[in-house]
């Protein structure tokens, strides 16, 4: 017998948003596309201003100061006109357009909160508490992370009885299944945020390393992506004269991506404060071999010695990448990767949002948070509700 789900009504909630490119704008959109193509309302609402002034149906714009100042009105009309079911934040380590959302979300007894945290938060579990409670979002609500380190660590900052579901980003893997094409140069890839957290000059390093463990090795690499480090990166890349075999191309549409990955050796993942890791996923997905750090949610995926390498410090970074090169190793891994499936195909991760949001709203109409967790909590009394207006599909705003 086919048990019918009722659709849901969800409200995503971020503070950056297309046409900014980034793992959290990817995939809000993603999975906001694919809920709606399953069946639920969704819509987004984000901080993120659009410079070019593109009426996108689903989204609602609220323009504010960078600590979200003045957001919270603009949120509290919104949810009363359009009455979700769940309000689903999506954090980075500081996300205050998101948590002015759930404080709003806090106060209408008629939505779970759900939040799910993309980055990976300080090793500090006091530091992250501290900050926690600064946000006033509160602990009564559902916790996921995109990974299982990620989810360590905010876990640690949470009290005892707070649980926190892995939630990952989803792929298409058809979509990123490419056949490799042979080269005789050894292909190098780095995409991602030319930022900081990114360690795009670490990566930098590692391939200047490369030249000196292997003079004789004929290789080129190329960083794909966009940040506040890109005019450092490219003016250390002439320092130390490697132009003819470094070049940087700016941020990049996925087809273009999808290119390089046919042609790509291996793909380069130096970040070690990386949540998850879109970019690995996708080149996992095409069978390029990866060279990851460790302790990242890279882990998600990849296994050592199976679908990439990974390394436990900078310094291994160079002559691991020069153990791929070895025809041998990359064999073997490109063949792992690309008959092992992830386990993250959208099917299976709409799934499992679906189901979280499920045990979120449940918990909400109980009065107590449970989400995630095998015990049952005993029966207490159903709060009194409000009335309940009548719910618009076409929120004021949405543009």
């Amino acid at each position: 017998m086919v048990v019918a789900v009722a659709a849901m009504r969800i409200l995503h909630v971020t503070n950056s948003y297309l046409p900014r490119l980034g793992g959290i704008e990817l995939h809000v959109r993603d999975l906001a596309e694919r809920q709606r193509a399953a069946g639920d309302d969704v819509l987004v609402v984000t901080a993120e201003r659009d410079p070019r002034g593109t009426a996108s149906p689903g989204i609602v714009r609220i323009p504010t100061t960078p600590g979200a100042i003045g957001a919270r009105p603009h949120l509290v009309g919104l949810m009363r006109q359009w009455r979700p079911d769940v309000v689903h934040a999506h954090l980075s380590v500081v996300s205050p357009f998101a948590w002015a959302a759930l404080r709003a979300a806090a106060h209408d007894e008629g939505a779970a909160r759900v939040a799910t945290l993309h980055s990976m938060l300080p090793a500090h579990p006091g530091l992250v508490r501290h900050g926690l409670r600064r946000s006033g979002i509160g602990t009564d609500l559902a916790f996921a992370a995109v990974s299982r380190v990620a989810a360590d660590r905010l876990a640690a900052a949470l009290p005892p009885a707070v649980s926190v579901t892995v939630l990952p980003n989803g792929i298409d893997p058809a979509m990123w299944r490419v056949g490799h094409v042979p080269d005789p140069t050894f292909r190098i890839l780095v995409v991602g945020r030319l930022a900081a957290r990114k360690r795009p000059l670490v990566a930098l390093d590692a391939l200047s390393r490369l030249r000196g463990l292997a003079p004789d090795l004929r290789w080129q690499a190329t960083f794909v992506g966009d940040g506040p480090q890109r005019r450092q990166l490219e003016d250390l890349i002439r320092r130390r004269d490697l132009a003819d075999q470094v070049r940087t191309l700016g941020p990049q549409p996925r087809e273009t991506i999808r290119h390089h990955l046919a042609r790509t050796d291996v793909l380069l993942c130096p970040a070690s404060l990386e949540s998850f890791g879109i970019a690995a996923l996708e080149a996992r997905c095409a069978g390029v071999p990866i060279v990851a750090m460790a302790g990242s949610g890279v882990t998600e995926f990849v296994r050592h010695g199976s679908e990439g390498l990974l390394v436990s410090g900078d310094a291994d970074l160079a002559p691991t990448l020069l153990y791929a090169a070895d025809p041998r190793v990359a064999d073997h891994l490109r063949a792992t990767s690309t008959t092992t499936p992830t386990g993250l195909e959208w099917s299976v991760i709409l799934e499992r949002h679906a189901a979280l949001h499920r045990a979120a709203m449940t918990a909400q109409g109980r009065g107590v948070l449970r989400c995630a967790s095998r015990y049952a909590r005993p029966s207490e009394a159903r709060p009194v509700r409000r009335p309940r207006a009548p719910r618009s599909r076409h929120p004021a705003g949405a543009v």
